[in-house]
């Protein structure tokens, strides 16, 4: 469900929105969950057997020999079977409720590039949004990944880097880009976002009135249509 309109200003305006292509956007996340998942459900597998199916014999014989024996063979399952809940949980959810969160996250995911920022709005309960103002951004950048060329044809994702999307670390700086993630035509979309965005930053560092009268400058009503 489309809400950006509930973060607007006043004096904002649209200038372009989209959200992600359901396949490359679901398949990029799951496919590496679901391999992982089987992965690690293999490792677990004789574990869980251990916990579950092991033979009945071994805990006849401990109730042939004594009550006590019985009693700590119940124990130990117990405790063992217990142990192994928060993996078999993880696994789980690897499987399973990784691709039920993506596909109930795709729903809720807008994009859009107004005449003062970006905006991003995502959440599963509620409605979540990131904005980044034009005069933050420091890097963008395209990447057209596997799933966009070989199911979404024409998508890609448009990587936004503000000084708020690094972090320092034991090993130095690390950035963790905004993502515009798997939108159709990214390169267009790429080419108008910067056009905006140099506009936008020219107006905030050399307002108009500062400028010669012979100099058209950019103006500050952006119009989006004069490409």
């Amino acid at each position: 469900m489309r809400e950006i309109d509930k973060v607007l200003d006043s004096n904002e305006k649209v200038f372009w929105e989209g959200k992600p292509k359901f396949w490359p956007y679901v398949l990029r996340t799951i496919v590496p969950s679901f391999i992982f998942g089987l992965i690690w459900m293999a490792f677990l597998a004789p574990f869980i057997f251990i916990g579950v199916f092991l033979p009945l014999s071994a805990q006849n014989a401990a109730v042939e020999t004594s009550n006590n024996g019985a009693r700590f063979f119940s124990l130990f399952f117990i405790g063992w079977n217990l142990f192994l809940l928060p993996f078999l949980l993880i696994g789980l959810w690897l499987l399973i409720g990784t691709p039920i969160y993506v596909w109930i996250g795709h729903k809720h995911i807008y994009y859009a590039i107004t005449n003062k920022r970006v905006i991003i709005q995502k959440g599963i309960i509620g409605r979540d949004f990131e904005y980044i103002d034009f005069d933050k951004i420091t890097n963008a950048e395209v990447n057209v990944g596997f799933w966009d060329k070989t199911i979404g044809q024409d998508s890609g994702s448009i990587l936004i880097s503000s000084a708020g999307t690094i972090s320092y670390g034991k090993h130095g700086p690390v950035s963790r880009p905004y993502y515009l993630a798997n939108i159709p035509n990214p390169y267009d979309v790429f080419k108008f976002f910067k056009k905006v965005s140099h506009a936008v930053k020219t107006d905030i560092e050399f307002p108009n009135q500062y400028r010669p009268k012979t100099n058209p400058g950019y103006g500050t009503e952006y119009n989006p249509h004069n490409r």
